[in-house]
């Protein structure tokens, strides 16, 4: 059994876990990676916006997971090379799987996450709920501070994109006043760097 990362719970008191799960998402050449991947939702978010919108859906959520290699390679560059590739082409699954659409990867860059660099994975994606379009920003990180990997990451909306005529304007207003993508932006990555 992998154990679970460790997440910063006094950052995650407004949001829920929405799962905890073991899963298998690669294995090749020999190698098993099996993922303990733990979900939140940020809950008063969607309250909010369902308070002064009626549109409800989860906004946001971060992930966080530990990732066992078995057999236990030395974490080599290459081996960091391949763990973050196949995790950003699972993350972006992911997105597509809580029904974001035109997911597409950006962005490529690194992050200091306590004593290790972090392969950083910028998505954008598109979100449309009840006749509004969102923008999406999505984020992962994929470090390994000792033998075992740790991805952490998650997606907020940026920005109102396009409304179909049947919307009521008040509904994207209050939609827009509920979207703060540089808050949302900057308490992810205190909760990327906090997760272990």
């Amino acid at each position: 059994m992998v154990a679970p990362p460790s997440v910063p719970t006094d950052r995650l008191t407004d949001w829920q876990r929405a799962s905890d799960a073991t899963e298998t998402p690669f294995s090749a050449a020999g190698l098993t990676v099996t993922a303990r991947i733990l979900l939140f939702e940020d809950d008063r978010l969607r309250e909010e916006v369902r308070d002064r919108s009626g549109l409800d859906r989860s906004w946001r959520f971060f992930l966080a997971a530990r990732l066992e290699l078995a057999p236990a390679p030395p974490v080599t560059g290459a081996l960091r090379r391949l763990v973050a590739a196949r995790a950003s082409r699972g993350f972006a699954d992911r997105l597509g799987d809580r029904g974001f659409s035109a997911v597409e990867r950006i962005d490529r860059r690194s992050l200091r996450v306590g004593d290790a660099d972090a392969r950083l994975f910028r998505y954008d994606a598109r979100c449309r709920v009840d006749g509004v379009t969102l923008a999406v920003d999505g984020w992962l990180a994929v470090w390994a501070p000792d033998r075992a990997f740790r991805l952490a990451g998650g997606a907020y909306p940026r920005s109102i994109v396009d409304t179909a005529p049947s919307v009521d304007e008040r509904v994207s207003e209050s939609l827009t006043d509920s979207i703060d993508p540089e808050g949302f932006r900057e308490e992810l990555f205190v909760l990327i760097r906090a997760t272990g």
